[in-house]
Order: structure tokens, then C-alpha cells, then sequence
């Protein structure tokens, strides 16, 4: 499996990544992940092999929604959850198809729930 993760801030993709190896050590998944500090990088850079997307809402230029609506014109199928600290942003991630929200402070816990639902889809 191939995950990227688009956060602006280090301290959040560096706390993904340890939770997502956390997992694997657990669940014995092999997973493949890549950190974009920058969406639009990331959107350049899309190929159609990534199974799940973690993507920041708030983000200086091109927000998570946004990235989301590019990416979604690319790729109908990828699974999208976005990672925010407001839940107003809920909404807006029907209108992209998003599998669910993680809200930030991020926990181990909700963490793993949210990601043994997205691989059983």
C-alpha cells in the first residue's frame, strides 16, 4: 500500500509517519508512505498508485479542500481523510468524497481506528 501525507507543518507529518509505522508493526501491513509539506507539489508530482491520501485543511495557498477538489479531477477512486482542528471543515469533505476526519490534536488511538477503516475500504 502507498500513502501520501500533505501537511505544511513538520511536527504534524512526523507524528503521522510514527503512528503509520506504529500500525505496521502492529497489523504487519507493508506501507509505503510520502510526506508533501506543500500541496501543489504534490498534486504535480500525483500518480494514480497512492491508496490513501492524509491531507491538512488549513494550509498557506492551496488548502486541504481545495487539494482535495484538484486531486479528486485526477483520481475518483483514492481515499482521501483529511486532518484538521476544526470540524467545520465536515462539510466540505462530502463534496470530495472523503472517507472521514481526523481531528488534530492527533492520538494513537483514534489514529488506528480511523485508519483500519479506510484499508477495509
Amino acid at each position: 500500500m502507498k500513502f501520501a501525507i500533505i501537511d505544511d507543518e513538520k511536527k504534524a507529518t512526523d507524528l503521522i509517519e510514527t503512528y503509520i509505522t506504529e500500525f505496521v508493526t502492529e497489523n504487519h501491513f507493508e506501507i509505503q508512505t510520502r510526506v508533501f509539506n506543500n500541496p501543489v507539489e504534490f498534486l504535480e508530482s500525483y500518480t494514480k498508485d497512492y491508496d490513501l491520501v492524509f491531507l491538512d485543511v488549513e494550509m498557506p495557498g492551496l488548502n486541504g479542500i481545495e487539494t482535495a477538489k484538484e486531486l479528486r479531477h485526477m483520481d475518483s477512486n483514492v481515499v482521501i481523510m483529511f486532518i484538521t482542528n476544526m470540524a467545520s471543515y465536515a462539510i466540505h469533505g462530502y463534496e470530495v468524497g472523503a472517507l472521514d476526519f481526523i481531528m488534530k490534536p492527533l492520538t494513537y488511538y483514534t489514529f488506528s481506528v480511523k485508519l483500519t477503516r479506510a484499508l477495509r475500504r
